[in-house]
């Protein structure tokens, strides 16, 4: 037997919702292993990025290549040198859109490294509301009526309902 419309509309929505929500963990992910968007020494903590369903430990010490790059800064200050490899990208799982995510940073000194304030900027201006808005921004509908394919568009305006669609 086949589903109910409204079946149908919940599942999509359901499906819309899902992949949508992952899609911005993603970009989130991606956009914060960015010199523009994390403090960069040697690139440790911009690479270090983590999505989980808790909060995130900042237990993470150098490890390579990032310890022989902090030893050059040492030895040679005005070394430029850095690397931006995420560790955690892309993320291991999918995550469901209706439970709560954490991102964070694992390196242990992430506390002081946020203190530059790239990162509040990017989670407080209005880039990670861009990012969401366009994550969950609603799509034209692709809608089968009387067994023919048709996109339209439904809803109110000015307190008067509208519908309307065009055949494929």
């Amino acid at each position: 037997m086949p589903k109910k419309v409204s079946d149908q509309i919940k599942d999509a929505t359901e499906e819309y919702l899902q992949q949508s929500y992952n899609r911005l963990i993603k970009t989130v992910m991606r956009r914060l292993a960015t010199k523009k968007r994390s403090p960069v020494y040697t690139g440790f903590f911009a690479s270090s990025w983590k999505v989980d369903t808790s909060p995130i430990q900042s237990v993470d010490q150098l490890v390579s290549p990032w310890l022989e790059l902090s030893k050059k800064k040492w030895k040679n200050p005005s070394n430029k040198e850095y690397k931006i490899e995420p560790r955690f990208y892309p993320p291991d799982k999918a995550y469901n859109y209706k439970r709560r995510v954490y991102i964070g940073n694992t390196a242990e000194y992430a506390i002081y490294a946020l203190e530059d304030g790239r990162v509040q900027q990017f989670v407080q201006g209005g880039e990670m509301k861009a990012l969401v808005e366009e994550a969950f921004k609603e799509r034209q509908p692709n809608i089968s009526v009387g067994g023919r394919q048709a996109t339209g568009q439904f809803g109110t305006m000015a307190g008067r309902t509208y519908t309307g669609y065009t055949e494929l």
